[in-house]
C-alpha cells in the first residue's frame, strides 16, 4: 500500500520516537543452519494511549497489536517483504534511526541474494542492537552464532585401527 507523503512523514516521526526495527535470529532445529532470521518493525505506546497504534495499523494495512506485561501496547509488523516495503516508504523521512533502517535494508538485500548468509546477518543484527535501546542483552550474537555454526559444520572424525 502506498502511503500519502504526509501520512508516511507522521508515521516516521512516531517510529523515530517510539518505534524500533531489527533483525532477530532465533534457533530452529528444522532449518539447515540452525537459525531463522526475522525482520521486525514495531511501534510502542503506553497501554492507555494505544489508539494511535490502531491508526498506524490501519494506514499500513498490516501488523498486529498486543498488550505487553509492562504497561505498554505494541504494534508489530514481521516479515522480510512487509518490513522492506514499509521501510522504503518511511526512509526518506527518518531522522534519528537512519542507521538502523539502512542496516535492516542492507540485511534484507543480502538475504534476497543469499538466504544462507546467517553469519553476515548476525553481524548486521549486532550493529543494529548496539544502536537500539534494549532492556535485555541479546543472546544470539554473531559470536554465539559463529561458534554454533563451527560446531555444526566441523566434521566428526573417528579413530580407525
Amino acid at each position: 500500500m502506498a502511503l500519502l507523503k504526509t501520512v508516511a512523514a507522521y508515521i516516521t516521526g512516531f517510529f523515530d520516537g517510539d518505534g524500533s526495527v531489527r533483525l532477530q535470529l532465533q534457533p530452529r532445529a528444522n532449518v539447515v543452519l540452525g537459525f531463522r532470521v526475522r525482520a521486525i518493525l514495531s511501534f510502542a505506546q503506553k497501554t492507555g494511549h494505544a489508539e494511535e497504534l490502531s491508526w498506524i495499523r490501519n494506514q499500513l494495512g498490516i501488523g498486529y497489536i498486543y498488550a505487553r506485561n509492562d504497561g505498554m501496547t505494541e504494534l508489530k509488523i514481521e516479515g522480510f517483504e512487509r518490513v522492506y516495503k514499509i521501510l522504503k516508504q518511511l526512509a526518506p523521512y527518518v531522522r534519528f534511526k537512519k542507521k538502523q533502517v539502512a542496516l535492516v535494508l542492507e540485511g534484507l538485500a543480502i538475504l534476497r541474494q543469499d538466504p544462507g548468509a546467517i553469519l553476515e546477518i548476525a553481524r548486521i543484527a549486532d550493529q543494529i542492537s548496539k544502536l537500539n535501546y534494549a532492556t535485555t542483552r541479546k543472546k544470539y550474537t554473531s559470536s554465539f552464532i559463529k561458534q554454533q555454526l563451527e560446531q555444526k559444520l566441523t566434521p566428526v572424525t573417528t579413530d580407525v585401527r
